[in-house]
């Protein structure tokens, strides 16, 4: 060291020598293994593929978004509400937050807070317990998505004028089917008598 504190230039240089010749060894012994089991190359080169277009997306991300200024995305928080609570369900808050792409609870609280939606500490939804909101909070649709047919079936729709509302006569006497044996079968005709 010198009297400044710096470490001397030449110590350096060694340093990165020593690590040149550790990096050209380790390459040497990878372009062996490459060249006897070529399978290993293609898994390792693949290993190496995805950490890279990994930290490609994370540089992406940096330099698309700076730190300091906030991401704003219009969110109808309502609209995903109501998504969730079809057919009378309770939602958590969790289930809300990635319906919604939002990037905490507390910004669905938020949005809840805002739209005058109350959110209670207790509801289970999805088979866990969780602050959410009750499906007696959820607003109703509007008037012109509620009048829009839902495609579905009307199970509970009355009989109609056909003639084909009543219930099957009972059976008759007809043809009769015996079976016999493993696959077979004799069909008798209760009119034709043989003696």
């Amino acid at each position: 060291m010198t009297a400044d504190g710096q470490p001397p230039t030449e110590a350096q240089g060694d340093g990165r020598v020593a690590g040149g010749c550790v990096l050209a060894v380790a390459l040497a012994a990878g372009g062996t293994i490459a060249y006897a089991v070529p399978e290993s190359a293609y898994f390792v080169a693949g290993l190496l593929a995805t950490r890279a277009v990994h930290k490609a997306k994370e540089l992406a991300a940096r330099f698309r978004r700076p730190d300091g200024e906030p991401e704003s995305v219009e969110v109808d928080i309502v609209a995903a509400l109501q998504g969730l609570a079809a057919g009378g369900e309770h939602v958590r808050l969790t289930q809300l937050q990635e319906a919604a792409g939002l990037p905490d609870t507390k910004a669905v609280r938020a949005l809840l807070d805002e739209a005058g939606i109350p959110v209670r500490t207790g509801v289970r939804a999805g088979g866990k317990n969780g602050p959410g909101v009750h499906h007696d909070d959820v607003p109703p649709l509007s008037a012109s998505i509620v009048g829009a047919p839902s495609g579905g079936c009307l199970c509970s729709s009355a009989a109609n004028t056909n003639t084909n509302n009543t219930a099957p006569p009972a059976p008759r006497e007809g043809l009769r089917v015996e079976p016999i044996g493993q696959s077979g079968s004799v069909i008798r005709v209760a009119g034709e008598r043989r003696a």
